[in-house]
């Protein structure tokens, strides 16, 4: 009876057991793969961060190249997860979205550099519009293809004269950007304040300056993703009922705030303020 009731429990147990299969790209700093800094991007940690909440769930992350990741979660075969997505009506229709939000941060940034500033007699605070300050001053937008910035930005680009676009494609293409940037090839580079800085400091970029859009808010939210079967229903039921928790504690606060330079931290250290306060 006894040796009957220990294999109910070990085959219960086994029964019990789940994992979470989050999809992790190669994008520092928000996941840090073949680096010194390996496992510290900012994504990553939240992940760490959720599963503290989440002792039932085993923490597997796997990878796949940017380019393949939003079409494994469309793959209902296999049952994946991704933080810190867009929820857009697109991805709704293939993918199970946390109804809260996961991650939030300072929204895109255009980097360029001081030369160009004091060429076009703005300064590093100013607050721009993507469309008007590329078109109107003649300029070379550098962009990294199959990459969202949200609707709105998404639609400013592709409205944009194609001869003042330039796009880059491949798994390094916003440190190739970055490198033309300081060449003189482009003349401004769209990406997240995170990325734009730990790649000038990985690349010691030296006169570059990031300025804020005036076409979006000044902070965005990213979501968990899961593939939108049954599985991935239960995970998204599971994030959201620890969600408000983790988002509001310290440790995902100094987290959000990784990878920042000191002015753009305490930006986004005012905006989350007060959106607490709300």
């Amino acid at each position: 009876m006894r040796k009957a009731l220990l294999l109910l429990m070990l085959l219960t147990g086994v029964a019990e057991s789940k994992s979470i299969d989050w999809i992790i790209t190669d994008f520092p700093p928000y996941y840090m793969i073949n680096d010194a800094d390996e496992g510290t991007g900012r994504d990553e940690l939240i992940i760490d961060l959720f599963h503290q909440y989440l002792p039932t769930y085993e923490n597997n992350k796997v990878y796949f190249p940017a380019s393949r990741a939003i079409r494994a979660l469309s793959d209902k075969r296999n049952t994946f997860c991704m933080l810190s997505l867009y929820k857009t009506p697109q991805r709704q229709k293939f993918i199970r979205f946390s109804e809260n939000y996961t991650t939030i941060g300072l929204s895109p940034t255009i980097a360029t550099t001081t030369k160009t500033l004091q060429a076009l007699g703005l300064k590093d605070t100013a607050k721009i519009q993507l469309k008007p300050f590329i078109e109107e001053n003649k300029l070379v937008l550098g962009v990294v293809m199959q990459r969202s910035y949200g609707r709105v930005l998404d639609q400013a680009i592709t409205s944009i004269q194609k001869n003042q676009v330039v796009i880059r494609p491949g798994q390094d293409a916003l440190e190739s950007l970055t490198y033309m940037l300081k060449k003189g090839r482009v003349d401004a580079v769209i990406g997240y304040p995170s990325e734009h800085f730990y790649l000038h400091k990985q690349t010691n970029t030296k006169d570059v300056v990031q300025l804020l859009l005036e076409d979006v808010d000044p902070i965005v939210h990213g979501y968990v993703g899961c593939t939108d079967n049954e599985a991935g229903r239960q995970i998204i039921k599971k994030i959201d009922s620890v969600a408000n928790t983790v988002v509001n504690s310290q440790e995902f606060k100094t987290v959000m705030q990784k990878w920042l330079p000191s002015y753009l931290e305490i930006k986004l250290s005012k905006l989350m303020k007060n959106k607490e306060a709300r």
